[in-house]
């Protein structure tokens, strides 16, 4: 295919959206209804039912046209900006034959985390910063002492990083915090 047929098929983002499913009273998926030109996240137990199965699949998605519903495996990790992913190959719908090029929204929810410690280094006490993403507090302190000792490190406090993007000429993806 040609850059210039490239550059044709249309781009369309899928946000992130809780879809509905019916479900037996163990909890077994019994139907689900997507909406389409979305994709959702599936949850720990329905991960763990799929995968006794053989089917290890993170998520689903749903043709913007058809609402067709497409598997997104345990195994797919696109590149992330900004919590989005870039953008990836063309999709092909197999029931309705539509074609486009996909940018998942909020592919990676976790949220940037600052830890602010401590370390005694000759006779002087010195305060850090660290930065890490995670999805919440107690992850973020799980990330936080897998790399670090309790007996070198004092953690002052750990939290979510406040900020906004400022808007620049150059580039609007600049975060300020």
């Amino acid at each position: 295919m040609t850059s210039a047929a490239t550059q044709s098929v249309e781009l369309v983002e899928f946000p992130c959206e809780e879809w509905v499913a019916m479900r037996t009273p163990e909890g077994e998926l019994v139907s689900i209804n997507p909406v389409a030109g979305t994709w959702t996240l599936l949850g720990g137990e329905d991960r763990q039912r799929f995968h006794a199965k053989g089917l290890n699949i993170k998520a689903m998605f749903a043709c913007p046209r058809c609402k067709q519903i497409g598997l997104i495996p345990e195994g797919f990790n696109p590149p992330v900006e900004l919590g989005d992913t870039k953008e990836l190959p063309e999709l092909h719908c197999r029931q309705c034959k539509f074609g486009c090029r996909v940018i998942l929204k909020e592919w990676d929810k976790r949220k940037l985390y600052c830890a602010v410690y401590e370390t005694f280094e000759n006779n002087e006490l010195k305060t850090h910063k660290q930065y890490l993403h995670a999805l919440n507090d107690p992850e973020a302190k799980k990330y936080f002492w897998a790399q670090h000792t309790p007996f070198r490190v004092r953690l002052v406090a750990i939290a979510p990083v406040i900020g906004f993007f400022a808007k620049s000429e150059k580039d609007d993806r600049n975060l300020v915090v």
